[in-house]
């Protein structure tokens, strides 16, 4: 191989690593998670990307729709209804973020 060959190529290979290394730093960093607020006893739960909506061990306080919608970085929120009776203790899953997701806020509608 040729000096210059071999130069070209190290200042290519170079380049492409500060490019790869400046979009990782650009790239959001996930959230670690948490517990939104509780309406009637149920909430929504956040972790990485991934949500839940859930209630307490007591069940749903009223039978209705529980709407949470996950707040997720760099693309549209993610919304979920679950109709719930007085009691429900099911955990539903909600639409992972593909990002991260930085909160789930809860609604209660009858």
């Amino acid at each position: 191989m040729s000096s210059n060959w071999r130069a070209r190529t190290a200042s290519t290979c170079a380049g492409l690593l500060i490019v790869g290394g400046a979009a990782v730093a650009v790239a959001p960093q996930a959230s670690a998670g948490g517990d939104g607020n509780k309406v009637h006893n149920c909430f929504g739960r956040w972790y990485n990307t991934d949500w839940d909506q859930r209630c307490g061990s007591l069940g749903a306080n009223y039978t209705g729709t529980y709407t949470s919608v996950a707040n997720c970085s760099f693309e549209p929120d993610n919304t979920m209804d679950q109709w719930r009776r007085m009691g429900s203790t099911a955990v539903y899953n909600g639409h992972d973020c593909d990002w991260s997701a930085a909160g789930v806020q809860t609604y209660f509608y009858e």
